[in-house]
């Protein structure tokens, strides 16, 4: 969503998307955000667009047109133990994200906390994080942009088994399910409306978004994304801030 639909006021055109969705059901195809965001949060983006189908938190989440198809979390010892091994890495600011709540330390930085409430529907400060284990989704590690680059390979290190760091954007790290990320959400949709990987097309600007590119037919990257994320693609659409999504849907798909 950030970075790929969304432009840099984390908005979009509503009539220009609502004749784009028009067209799209017309033909019979599906569209699908998919993010790390909440499944939550996104429906209120897209309140006036009941077709719209979801894949939320990094793959965890799936909605189709409303109905829950999957909210897979960790165990609550599985969240113990990746809580004891993040407190080795200080240098980052810590959320635990669940369905529908985002739990943060009371003691966290007060700049932190902002960005979290302003990126999340629903975020509670505790004391202690350990006290929250029941029904997470994923973790969110943010820091400097450098530092955080640095800390990926320790993390894997550490969490190997337990969680799989995936870069979700500029000094942010998430900290997903083995095996539940977005080419895993493609797939369920795949086996359940009968769709096959060949038949989808999806587009991204981040790491987190590779899975998807290896999964289906055809990746294309936005023209904002990073030159790894556009060479990984097989083509490149115009950037977010130019409506480069539905732009490359009205071209090529629709006409």
């Amino acid at each position: 969503m950030d970075g790929t639909f969304l432009d840099d006021r984390s908005s979009f055109d509503h009539d220009r998307f609502h004749r784009v969705m028009t067209s799209l059901r017309t033909r019979g195809i599906r569209f699908v955000a998919a993010s790390g965001n909440q499944t939550v949060k996104m429906q209120r983006l897209f309140q006036a667009f009941p077709d719209v189908d979801f894949i939320g938190q990094n793959g965890a989440e799936i909605q189709l047109h409303g109905t829950p198809l999957e909210a897979a979390t960790f165990t609550p010892e599985t969240v113990k133990r990746i809580l004891t091994i993040m407190d080795q890495f200080s240098a980052a600011q810590v959320a635990v994200c669940g369905v529908t709540t985002v739990w943060i330390r009371s003691d966290a930085d007060p700049r932190f906390a902002h960005d979290m409430r302003a990126y999340y529907p629903h975020v509670v400060a505790v004391p202690n994080l350990t006290s929250y284990t029941q029904g997470v989704v994923k973790f969110d590690m943010i820091g400097a942009p450098q530092t955080m680059t640095a800390m990926l390979t320790p993390l894997h290190q550490a969490l190997t088994g337990l969680a799989v760091p995936t870069a979700s954007g500029t000094g942010i790290i998430d900290l997903i399910q083995p095996g539940r990320d977005k080419a895993w959400a493609l797939q369920q949709i795949s086996k359940k409306l009968d769709i096959p990987a060949s038949d989808m097309l999806v587009f991204g600007d981040g790491a987190n978004d590779l899975s998807m590119f290896r999964f289906a037919g055809q990746a294309v990257a936005m023209a904002n994304a990073a030159a790894a994320i556009r060479a990984a693609a097989d083509d490149v659409a115009l950037a977010n801030t130019e409506s480069g999504v539905m732009a490359y849907i009205e071209t090529h798909v629709l006409l």
